[in-house]
């Protein structure tokens, strides 16, 4: 318990989700032109809620209401006025009034926690922040659980997940994949019981390839469920996989079943594109069911790059652009 306090108290500084992380986050991000302007007008119009509601103003309506108000108010005003409806301005000047005429800095430090309305979307920010520093998802995930969640793994898991889906086009692919790595490895899979040749029971996870959700619920589910299987196996053959994959290859790593080393299928694409595709085909389209080995191991047991072994690292720290990641999706959802 020692231990944990000490871990809070340290890394509340750097995990606690503060407003004025994400607005300097969200600063240079208009400063250097990269940003969506509806989404930092939602994001401005939210902050301001928070601040007038729990920040502190800098001056206020007395001000206002003196006959001959200070010069710098006077150019506060002028400022914020000219800035209303322009992101650029408002991120420029830092500032704002309400209806009061109170003015109020944007650059403050309020702490939103789990009880606070609007909590997901300050969580999806504070998470989004993290795409320039990777390296940091796993303590800010572990963080958020023993604080805002009270260590309630199942919970946790559940906003996690929900939150991930509902923001994804706020927070970039590289968040999300590494988020539900962390889901992944964070989620407990019980393993299933088998009796062994002198009767007595074993626990075993019989996961040793991908096994699609459907696949135990019909008979011959591939021939009957999945129609456009030759389709499928013809595009991915046109960038992916080796053209002497057979169909039946493909069939079996989405199975669960063991796969023979001899038997794996050769991907040509990049590692990247291997990564997204089983990316795709386990978060995107929640079409497999849960690993309780890792999911990059999975993969090594199931694929070669260029007749070669793959390493776990080499899938988990894929990099490269994702020009054909709606290519993949539109091949797999036929699935």
């Amino acid at each position: 318990m020692e231990n944990q306090d000490e871990f809070l108290s340290e890394e509340s500084l750097k995990y606690d989700i503060s407003t004025l992380e994400i607005w300097n986050y969200e600063q240079d991000l208009v400063f250097q032109g990269k940003y969506d302007e509806n989404l930092e007008h939602k994001f401005l119009s939210k902050l301001k809620e928070v601040i007038i509601q729990k920040g502190e103003s800098n001056f206020g309506v007395e001000e206002y209401e003196n006959k001959a108000p200070s010069k710098f108010y006077l150019r506060a005003m002028d400022e914020f006025l000219q800035s209303t409806g322009n992101v650029d301005k408002q991120f420029k000047i830092a500032h704002f009034f309400d209806t009061k005429t109170n003015n109020y800095s944007l650059d403050q430090t309020i702490i939103i926690n789990k009880n606070d309305s609007n909590f997901n979307y300050w969580f999806a920010l504070f998470l989004r922040k993290f795409d320039v520093n990777i390296i940091e998802i796993d303590n800010f995930l572990n963080f958020q659980l023993l604080t805002n969640f009270e260590n309630n793994h199942s919970e946790f898991v559940r906003f996690l997940t929900l939150c991930l889906r509902q923001y994804n086009e706020l927070i970039s692919s590289n968040v999300i994949l590494t988020s539900q790595e962390w889901i992944e490895k964070n989620t407990h899979i019980e393993p299933q019981t088998r009796r062994n040749n002198k009767g007595v029971e074993t626990k075993y996870n019989p996961k040793k390839s991908f096994k699609l959700k459907d696949v135990d619920n019909f008979q011959d589910y591939f021939e009957k469920k999945v129609i456009d299987l030759p389709l499928i196996m013809q595009d991915l053959k046109k960038e992916f996989v080796h053209e002497s994959t057979k169909i039946q290859q493909l069939k079996d790593i989405l199975s669960g079943i063991e796969i023979d080393t001899n038997n794996r299928i050769n991907w040509i694409g990049s590692f990247k594109e291997l990564n997204m595709f089983v990316s795709i085909l386990k978060f995107d389209l929640n079409k497999i069911e849960p690993i309780k080995k890792g999911i990059w191991e999975i993969t090594c047991l199931c694929f070669t790059k260029n007749g070669k072994e793959i390493s776990v690292s080499q899938l988990s720290n894929a990099n490269g652009k994702e020009t054909k990641r709606s290519k993949l999706y539109s091949i797999l959802e036929k699935l």
